[in-house]
């Protein structure tokens, strides 16, 4: 069977599967059965003569021949599904579209108020996706998600990225705690017990790094994989969080100058070279750093 007489559904059948990683989420996502998602399958194996995505545990996987094909497959739905004016214009007020963006908490929270208040009375969704730094590049290619936002570039030769804002951390502490009747230094940085957030379960963080370089290290009572939850930490205890100012402020707690230099955090946005051109991509990159560039 030749690639171009297949059907278009097929390909959408090829792009849930992908995105899935199981026929029966696929089907469930496209409000088919199993049997006409493995229908789907098979035909689409026997134009590509390949696998294409092979079982593993209670899933599939693609096969390198998947991979090859999976972001000109992303892009040519998006392309026939209507996205783009027939000039290829991007009109945000005329416009539906849903944008996907892998980001963390602390992203997310840095980034999108401004970002949701200026897509008021628009078409345009978003859709926050958890961000798994090691598969952004397939994700992004895949057409899974359209930006990232992370406060590292990456050094991969198929992505682009661009700094939107940066913030610097400061010491927050609830209002009252015994802290802030005298200049915090080093040592009595050092005496308190600290909160941490992070997404990996071990390993330093940007703060333990800065401090790292001057020989010391904190006593971390509690560490979190989610940001969002240490300013209600520290509302309620006598723990420190060493957080964005951004973060303390919007929760309104009170915040002490570090006693050592930290490199300022960083958000950058990130896209695939594939999508450089894209319009509608270009628009929201260039709407995220008109509104960051405060």
């Amino acid at each position: 069977m030749a690639t171009e007489r297949l059907d278009l559904n097929l390909y959408r059948v090829f792009e849930a599967i992908y995105q899935e990683g199981s026929l029966t989420r696929a089907g469930e996502v496209l409000h088919m059965t199993q049997p006409a998602v493995s229908n789907a399958l098979k035909r689409l194996r026997a134009a590509y003569g390949d696998p294409l995505f092979v079982r593993r545990g209670r899933g599939v996987s693609p096969t390198p021949r998947s991979e090859s094909i999976a972001s000109d497959i992303a892009q040519a739905l998006r392309l026939l599904g209507g996205g783009l004016t027939p000039r290829g214009a991007f009109e945000p007020g005329r416009t539906e579209r849903r944008f996907r963006l892998g980001a963390s908490d602390l992203s997310s929270t840095l980034v999108l108020p401004p970002l949701m208040a200026a897509l008021a009375g628009t078409a345009i969704r978003l859709e926050v996706q958890a961000y798994n730094r090691k598969k952004v590049v397939h994700a992004l290619a895949a057409g899974e998600i359209d930006l990232a936002l992370d406060a590292l570039t990456l050094p991969d030769p198929q992505l682009l990225s661009a700094k939107l804002t940066e913030d610097d951390f400061v010491c927050a502490l609830r209002p009252g705690h015994p802290a802030l009747a005298a200049p915090l230094t080093l040592a009595r940085y050092l005496a308190m017990d600290h909160v941490h957030a992070s997404g990996r379960p071990r390993g330093l963080g940007h703060v333990d790094m800065a401090l790292k370089r001057v020989g010391e290290q904190r006593r971390i009572a509690v560490r979190t994989p989610h940001h969002l939850g240490l300013p209600f930490l520290v509302r309620q205890t006598d723990l420190a969080a060493s957080i964005p100012r951004r973060l303390a402020d919007a929760h309104q707690l009170a915040v002490l100058a570090l006693p050592f230099a930290v490199p300022p955090l960083e958000v950058h946005v990130i896209w695939h070279r594939r999508t450089d051109a894209d319009k509608a991509n270009r628009w929201l990159r260039e709407l995220l750093a008109s509104l960051q560039s405060d």
